[in-house]
């Protein structure tokens, strides 16, 4: 027996914030994965850190497993510390595979009480774009239909450490609720790239006080300018920014845009360039 557990992790967020006193923030699920591979064994987690750990301990309490003839192998394509819910699909991606070695219905709403009682998470895990309430895990919304948009990733250097950056900023500047109510009405009214765009640059433009990037209205103003280019997203408590493109853009339109930023914009890093998906788990058994 061999299954495969697989949880995509993100560029970011489309939109995160305060919303009537409650933090929310919409997923921005890209096709990069944590993966969990299950063989018989001993019950060892390899790889992955304590919070992974954390969710291979809180997995078999939860199944209340006793005998536990299994090993479990973490891996991933997501850095740590940029802003892509690398700890989330890690958590998500352990938390799934132990219930489906031990054949117990998780659904999402319970994977995302489980996951937030380790540290707040993202929706990841949840099919579609998901708006979460990231501490408590509750899922607030789905969007179903999600248009496969390229997305150019733009890291400004360094690492956040997120448990960290919250607990430190007890009165943190709160995002402009006028531009965040403007940003849900977008998605609302129709998921389409440029919706997409436009919420995500709203949001990203109101979160500049609270974790500044470097030249980041300019950085926005320059990748706008090219026809190809959607919008700009945030990791909101991370290091990077995505340009997302518009669905016909083709691969000169996107490679030139890119390239121009790279110019323009030396203290940015291009990595590479990653395709929103819907989010949700898949579970693959051999």
């Amino acid at each position: 027996m061999e299954l495969t557990v697989r949880v995509p992790g993100s560029c970011g967020e489309v939109m995160q914030g305060i919303w009537q006193d409650e933090p929310f923030l919409v997923t921005c699920p890209i096709d990069r994965y944590s993966t969990v591979v299950v063989r018989p064994g001993m019950g060892r987690l390899v790889g992955g850190g304590a919070k992974a750990r954390r969710a291979l301990a809180l997995g078999r309490a939860w199944c209340r497993c006793g005998r536990f003839p299994y090993d479990f192998f973490l891996t991933s394509e997501l850095p740590a510390g940029k802003g892509m819910a690398s700890s989330s699909a890690d958590i998500c991606a352990v938390l799934a595979a132990v219930a489906a070695v031990n054949h117990v219905h998780l659904s999402e709403g319970d994977l995302g009480r489980l996951a937030a009682s380790i540290e707040p998470t993202d929706g990841v895990f949840c099919q579609g774009l998901a708006v979460i309430q990231p501490q408590t895990g509750e899922l607030l919304h789905v969007f179903q239909h999600v248009p496969p948009l390229a997305i150019a990733i733009f890291d400004a250097g360094g690492t956040v450490d997120t448990v960290a950056f919250h607990q430190a900023r007890p009165d943190r500047i709160r995002p402009d609720a006028a531009a965040l109510f403007l940003g849900w009405q977008l998605l609302s009214s129709s998921l389409t790239d440029r919706q997409i765009g436009q919420a995500a640059t709203l949001s990203a433009l109101a979160n500049q006080p609270w974790l500044p990037k470097p030249d980041f209205p300019a950085f926005i103003r320059a990748a706008r300018r090219h026809p190809a280019v959607a919008g700009v997203n945030v990791a909101h408590s991370g290091t990077i920014a995505g340009v997302i493109f518009c669905q016909a853009s083709n691969q000169a339109d996107r490679e030139e845009a890119i390239a121009s930023l790279i110019r323009q914009f030396p203290q940015w890093t291009y990595t590479e360039t990653v395709h929103l998906r819907g989010g949700g788990i898949s579970i693959e058994n051999r």
